[in-house]
């Protein structure tokens, strides 16, 4: 009995030291990762100096201390983290720091992540990569910075759009000169086969539309449901829209799948001018 005991006092001793060390490693984590998302520099260091884990991640999101660091814009700790060997493409809902920068606007932080490796053309749960989280906020300068480091300016969301088909439905005609420049496909078509100029058609925004047909954009694409964009525009009413796309072309034939033509359409809601547009340049009433 006594030779058991004294075997097993060691064993317990052993446990308990190792359960300690477990729920000290485990705090430690945990503290550098709030520390971290709060931006104290101070404590962050310090717990990276005591060893804490720089890719640990917290247990409800799955962030990491870099991820959290990289969306709330602090780029002091965002260094100090990947001086001590952070993950730059760890994920979180296949979500890495890169995306979330980019998300945010932190545009240093983006560069200073792409400066270490990060993988631009990463892809999260919903086939999103940091360039087209960036334009969904209107984050242009980080769109910028992404391009020139090698950034897939044609990749697609789930949804099939691209960059230059959400830029061009924000209306931001800068952005699109250099998505263009950079090679954007003009003529890309999302899941139900909207393109760039059906959205600047649909939206009115006239400078854009230019700059996309200049480029070779097809003016007789057409949706799933045989949208056109002459009827994008027809339907908002936008007459100085119909003029330049009808200079390009246009088939003035085209139907919808449910067999009405683009003076079927402006006729029924008493657009005058545009079914005139329309006469002159050759539909049949």
């Amino acid at each position: 009995m006594k030779a058991l005991k004294a075997i097993r006092l060691p064993i317990l001793t052993s446990l308990f030291v190792f359960l300690l060390c477990l729920n000290s490693y485990a705090g430690d984590a945990e503290d550098i990762i709030n520390a971290a998302g709060e931006g104290d520099i101070s404590t962050v260091k310090a717990l990276l100096a005591k060893g804490a884990d720089v890719n640990a991640k917290d247990v409800k999101y799955g962030m990491t201390a870099l991820m959290l660091a990289s969306e709330h814009g602090h780029l002091d700790v965002v260094q100090a983290l990947l001086d001590k060997g952070a993950d730059l493409n760890a994920t979180r809902g296949d979500m890495t720091a890169l995306m979330w920068a980019s998300e945010e606007g932190h545009l240093k932080i983006v560069q200073m992540l792409l400066a270490k490796g990060a993988d631009v053309n990463a892809k999260d749960e919903y086939d999103w990569t940091a360039l087209l989280l960036a334009s969904l906020y209107g984050n242009f300068d980080v769109m910028k910075a992404l391009l020139a480091k090698g950034a897939d300016v044609n990749a697609k969301d789930c949804s099939g759009r691209t960059v230059l088909i959400k830029t061009s439905q924000q209306g931001n005609l800068e952005m699109i000169q250099e998505l263009l420049a950079k090679g954007a496909d003009v003529n890309a078509k999302e899941n139900g086969g909207m393109t760039a100029l059906m959205w600047a058609s649909e939206e009115g925004y006239l400078d854009i539309v230019k700059v996309l047909l200049a480029k070779g954009a097809d003016v007789n694409a057409k949706t799933s449901n045989g949208w056109t964009a002459l009827k994008a525009a027809s339907i908002k009413d936008y007459a100085d829209l119909d003029k330049r796309i009808l200079a390009k072309g246009v088939d003035l034939f085209a139907t919808t799948t449910c067999g009405s033509s683009i003076l079927d359409l402006d006729k029924a809601r008493a657009r005058r001018e545009i079914a005139k547009l329309l006469i002159k340049a050759g539909a049949k009433e």
